[in-house]
């Protein structure tokens, strides 16, 4: 509703503030996350997202696995598993993993989502 607050834990976007969108890259879900991903991807994403709101900006991180492409059809097939259930398997463990390294996403989304989708569509050339 127009005006209401958001749900506990949601951060949106505040009128009149400075506002920063943080994303890293998308890591895909054919492979548990390694140290690289961790470091070169999503922890420095985190740490600055954490000094900005040390700073009194309104941040908002978000991240999510890749669930789409050629990586992803053949991790199914060499596990023999459909494509689907090797994201549904991935997801969790690439959350599992940012959640004991204490990344702190704002939101940790999947490509393969109906609403995702939906706005990629809108967006492609």
């Amino acid at each position: 509703q127009p005006g209401a607050p958001p749900p506990p834990g949601v951060r949106l976007p505040r009128r009149g503030a400075r506002n920063i969108l943080v994303t890293s890259a998308l890591p895909y879900v054919n492979n548990v996350p390694h140290l690289g991903n961790i470091i070169g991807c999503v922890l420095s994403a985190d740490v600055y997202a954490r000094y900005m709101r040390q700073r009194g900006t309104n941040v908002i991180y978000m991240c999510g696995t890749d669930e789409y492409g050629t990586a992803t059809e053949v991790k199914a097939l060499s596990e023999g598993l459909s494509p689907q259930q090797i994201c549904d398997k991935y997801h969790a463990i690439h959350a599992q993993v940012y959640e004991w390294f204490d990344i702190q996403f704002d939101h940790f989304g999947r490509t393969s989502t109906p609403y995702q989708t939906e706005i990629a569509q809108v967006y492609e050339w």
